[in-house]
């Protein structure tokens, strides 16, 4: 049977969403109700959009809150974004910035990346909402907007000067909210989500614009560097970084040279003075990661198979017992007997 290729998005969103919910003394079993996660997935750093969208339905209807999107967007902070607020942390004007968010948008989301289009006056970013119901569709799309209008205010400071935008959906009951919030036009039943922002400061410093968070920022990524930066070859540092990957995105050489702050000429130079390659520290990597998804009691192989980024069960099968000796059923049947 063939794997169902769900869409999936950074869990960084869940975090602010399960602490809305749990305000309200709500179980965690009926947060997680026909969501298919557990409290060992809600750990991880993906999420499938099907899973999350259930979360906001679920969110809504415990809490009677329609603008569940509105509210969990409002929480939104870069500093959990990981990798993607390392890369934002080293933008020095905020065209560098809106660059690397189309370029590195897949740490967000499999949505396809925002459309920009940036004239002599104004920024128009367009999103893509990914398909589900109404209610998860609106949110999603409230939360999206909502964490761009806080984080852009947060991270441009005076520079952030939103114009006008527009939703797909329909006008919502609480638009007030909305329209307070933002303190710009808003546009309903649109063929696209979109935001748009003044143009004037787009190749201004970002660091004058909120010194604060800046700092905040670029100590997130000293942190993270400093991981790596405390390991002596190139391979373990590459290792490190692949570590923190979203799993179903495999990362290219480019990527990670960026974040190592080398060339991928360079890093190539220097792994062959290791005697390894990229393609073997990446494998090394996912196979990693699988026997850490193998120590659970509950383990859907064709899932873990999508969730690590192969295109199939059997392909993933292949290349664990190439790596292991045993299948990964073996391994989880072993490691489930050593509990007994």
């Amino acid at each position: 049977m063939p794997i169902n290729h769900q869409q999936t998005m950074t869990a960084s969103a869940v975090g602010p969403l399960l602490r809305f919910i749990e305000s309200y003394d709500i179980p965690l079993n009926d947060i997680l109700q026909d969501t298919f996660l557990n409290e060992s997935k809600l750990k991880n750093n993906r999420i499938s959009i099907k899973s999350f969208d259930q979360l906001l339905n679920n969110a809504a209807r415990l809490t009677q809150c329609d603008n569940i999107g509105f509210i969990t967007g409002q929480a939104l902070e870069l500093q959990s974004f990981s990798l993607l607020g390392f890369l934002l942390s080293r933008c020095e004007t905020g065209r560098d910035a809106l660059v690397t968010l189309r370029r590195y948008y897949m740490l967000l989301s499999d949505s396809p990346a925002p459309e920009i289009f940036i004239t002599k006056n104004e920024i128009k970013v367009i999103y893509h909402i990914s398909k589900g119901n109404d209610l998860a569709m609106r949110a999603r799309a409230e939360l999206i907007m909502t964490g761009i209008h806080s984080l852009g205010r947060s991270l441009g400071g005076s520079l952030y000067q939103p114009l006008k935008l527009g939703f797909k959906n329909n006008k919502p009951k609480y638009h007030s909210q909305l329209a307070e919030f933002f303190a710009i036009d808003i546009a309903y039943s649109q063929t696209e989500c979109w935001i748009s922002f003044s143009a004037a400061h787009i190749d201004q410093p970002l660091q004058y614009s909120n010194p604060n968070l800046f700092n905040a920022l670029q100590r997130k990524a000293e942190n993270l560097q400093g991981g790596y930066q405390k390991l002596d070859s190139i391979s373990s540092k590459i290792r490190y970084v692949l570590q923190q990957w979203p799993n179903q995105h495999t990362a290219n050489k480019e990527a990670v040279a960026e974040l190592l702050n080398t060339s991928p000429r360079t890093l190539t130079r220097r792994l062959q003075e290791e005697n390894t390659q990229f393609s073997h520290i990446l494998k090394d990597v996912r196979m990693e990661k699988a026997q850490l998804k193998l120590k659970n009691q509950s383990v859907d192989m064709q899932e873990l198979a999508h969730d690590l980024g192969f295109a199939d069960r059997r392909g993933f099968e292949r290349a664990f017992k190439q790596w292991i000796g045993s299948t990964p059923s073996s391994y989880h049947k072993q490691w489930k007997e050593t509990l007994s």
